[in-house]
């Protein structure tokens, strides 16, 4: 396995990069805004200007949010499986933002309105938005799984007001509605999005799937849809027609897939959310258009 590549290190000579707003609203597990540097970079090097950039496990999206923002490609397409995390992305950039931003704003939290919000069984979407978002930022580590604690001390003892942030996250969310006509979102399965997109011309993936391989891996306790074929999705990599970057936890595994796809692959640090370093692997395939990583 090669050592980190500087598309995705962290260099002290390298050029600026530029830097993008916290835009997400959510606390995910495993979240990649550690990571949009080194992919803001190696977008900047791709010598080209993607038309399409596809993040297809977008969970919290702060990716392809930053991509969004700082305008790298002429369009980003966002695809979540799970229904309560789509929710949220419906309402935001489907026409109901206001509405959501506003509910965070008057909603005065304590355990007991936090309780009665996540039993009540409000059907419409804003309301089911509303309750993800409320469980992923009074939850340990953010997780939303079944069985997931809230937050018990949290940040100076604050408990499960240590992440609840109303009008941060509702101009958050105003943010990001702001930002639709450069967005699509889709509720649907990461990897047959990947088919569908695999021979767009000038498209870009970044895939960073629950870490599961085998039926083992953190995302087992992580997310509730975690059953990812590691197999199907390094099929799929191998006939993508552009550049890709895939992340994954180090295993012999994927590094066995990547090595039999022709897929670069290099390790980074990273940090949890106790802010322990771990390193992880960075999948790096070039793609078929004949884009090559920087030198």
């Amino acid at each position: 396995m090669n050592s980190t590549h500087p598309a995705i290190a962290e260099m002290k000579n390298s050029s600026p990069v530029q830097t993008p707003s916290t835009l997400s609203p959510f606390r995910y597990p495993g979240g990649k805004s550690g990571l949009r540097s080194k992919i803001i970079r190696w977008l900047g090097d791709l010598g080209f200007r993607p038309q399409h950039f596809l993040e297809s496990f977008a969970g919290g999206a702060s990716v392809g949010l930053a991509v969004a923002e700082l305008d790298l490609a002429d369009h980003v397409t966002l695809v979540e499986i799970d229904p309560d995390v789509a929710a949220i992305w419906k309402v935001i950039l489907n026409g109901s933002a206001n509405a959501l931003a506003d509910r965070v704003r008057k909603f005065v939290l304590t355990d007991v309105s936090a309780r009665k919000t996540l039993n009540s069984s409000g059907h419409d979407l804003v309301s089911r938005a509303f309750r993800c978002l409320l469980l992923n930022r009074i939850s340990r580590g953010g997780i939303i799984a079944p069985g997931a604690g809230w937050l018990k001390l949290g940040e100076d003892g604050k408990g499960i007001h240590s992440r609840w942030y109303p009008e941060t996250l509702a101009k958050r969310i105003e943010s990001i509605h702001a930002l639709r006509k450069k967005l699509t979102f889709i509720h649907g399965d990461g990897l047959e999005t990947l088919r569908t997109f695999s021979s767009t011309p000038h498209t870009v993936a970044f895939v960073d799937p629950p870490y599961v391989v085998n039926g083992r891996g953190a995302g087992l306790r992580l997310y509730r849809h975690h059953d990812i074929d590691c197999g199907e999705l390094f099929k799929i990599a191998r006939s993508f027609s552009g550049p890709m970057i895939i992340t994954y936890h180090r295993s012999d595994v994927v590094q066995r897939e990547a090595a039999a796809t022709g897929i670069e692959c290099h390790t980074v640090n990273m940090h949890t959310a106790h802010t322990v370093s771990k390193r992880q692997l960075i999948l790096y395939k070039s793609g078929l258009n004949g884009a090559k990583p920087p030198t």
